[in-house]
């Protein structure tokens, strides 16, 4: 019997990839120049199914980059010149402070409770950008777009918003519209293998870049956006990556059929827990959960993790403070939903 990964990325990679990578292999582009046509003719098919599938609007560059670990040094490196603003509530938002932090720029850290929403009324005027974590890996938290909305409509005229969309971008509804920096890596709801990463950014944001001017660095701003928009990358690329995005996107469904899904899954998994004094959620309030990455409290992880893989499945570790009162249970779209009642089955009997 195989066994089935939960854990929170890598994770589960889409059932298709084995094929898919024989398919690259066979028409050859996995030794196609990054300056080809063939190169050119893939990153534009495969931008253009995100447009389509992810409703990325058409104004909004799409950037291929390394990881969104990469886009979070980008952002200070090329975009701010003085000060940035980051909202988190658990150790990844934080970690995105510190790096910001570590490249010189002053930072305003803006930490909230795991069971309050985001403090929109908190922005603070010298911030050059808001920055926040919309789905919190470490804790299964999740920033609602409505009160990214809020944030949108709050800011001042020179303030622009980054989110870090790592573990949404694929698995949930994002309106692109009411961020300017946009960004995430493949291994999680797109369901690929790591190595890939996502920036999509507004043209207020290219234009922040145009205004700063910054061309110091290899992975400068700039550079990206030049390359990007000749359907070319500054260094060469995961193209492997690439062609399994393009082609996984324009077989599956679009992204309102895929939050739907998640979240009917999420609504089943409510009532198993209700019903199961064992485990019990991180996160009280539904409404500030995360669909896509599932957080439960219980009294001894380490045997639950291990009575799971003997039933041949792998839980997530807990993360940051939740490292040893939690579990992390990835819902992303690859994980086939029989496999996922396989799990709520097994834990309604714990």
């Amino acid at each position: 019997m195989k066994v089935t990964s939960f854990y929170p990325g890598p994770a589960t990679i889409h059932p298709s990839i084995p094929s898919l990578v024989k398919d690259a292999y066979e028409i050859g582009i996995l030794s196609a120049n990054h300056r080809s046509p063939d190169f050119m003719e893939l990153s534009f098919a495969a931008k253009s199914q995100l447009r389509s599938q992810l409703n990325v609007p058409d104004d909004y560059d799409i950037i291929f980059i390394s990881s969104a670990t990469e886009a979070w040094e980008i952002l200070p490196q090329s975009l701010t010149s003085k000060t940035s603003q980051h909202f988190f509530n658990g150790a990844f938002g934080l970690k995105w402070a510190h790096m910001t932090e570590n490249l010189g720029v002053e930072v305003v850290k803006s930490s909230f409770d795991i069971n309050a929403s985001l403090p929109t009324d908190q922005i603070n005027s010298l911030a050059e950008w808001l920055c926040i974590t919309v789905c919190e890996t470490s804790n299964g938290t999740m920033v609602d777009q409505n009160v990214l909305q809020e944030l949108s409509s709050q800011r001042l005229p020179h303030q622009l918003i980054a989110v870090d969309a790592t573990s949404a971008l694929g698995g949930v509804i994002l309106n692109f519209q009411l961020a300017d920096y946009w960004f995430a890596s493949c291994q999680k709801c797109l369901g690929l293998p790591a190595g890939l990463g996502l920036l999509i950014v507004s043209p207020a944001a290219i234009e922040r870049g145009r205004l700063l001017g910054e061309r110091s660095h290899y992975n400068s701003f700039l550079n990206l956006v030049e390359h990007a928009r000749k359907e070319q990358t500054h260094y060469t690329p995961n193209v492997l990556n690439i062609y399994l995005l393009w082609r996984t996107l324009a077989a599956g469904p679009y992204i309102a059929a895929t939050d739907r899904r998640l979240r009917d899954r999420m609504v089943g998994l409510n009532q198993m827990i209700q019903s199961n004094g064992a485990l019990d959620w991180l996160v009280p309030n539904s409404s500030l959960r995360s669909p896509t990455v599932i957080t439960l409290k219980t009294a001894d992880p380490m045997a639950l993790k291990e009575r799971a893989l003997a039933q041949k499945m792998i839980l997530g570790n807990g993360y940051g403070a939740w490292m040893e009162t939690t579990v992390r249970i990835a819902n992303f779209p690859a994980m086939g939903d029989i496999q996922f009642r396989i799990l709520m089955e097994w834990m309604s009997n714990l």
